[in-house]
């Protein structure tokens, strides 16, 4: 894949919902009112199964395993 991936999140009344209670706190207060367009530069992905480079020695935690 080439070049920049424009995508949108809250799209799905399911995803909203899923957040609204991350949304009432701070720094937002509210939820957003409209689907929320994002991009993802060439630099931030990969091909599915990809490596995500890191350096040597360094601690890693993950945060979410995604099936």
């Amino acid at each position: 894949m080439k070049g920049t991936v424009f995508s949108v999140a809250l799209n799905h009344r399911s995803q909203l919902d899923a957040w609204d209670q991350a949304f009432r706190a701070a720094p937002y207060q509210t939820p957003p009112k409209t689907p929320v367009w994002f991009i993802k530069p060439r630099n931030t992905y990969l091909a599915n199964g990809g490596s995500i480079p890191f350096p040597a020695g360094e601690p890693c935690k993950v945060a979410q395993r995604w099936q």
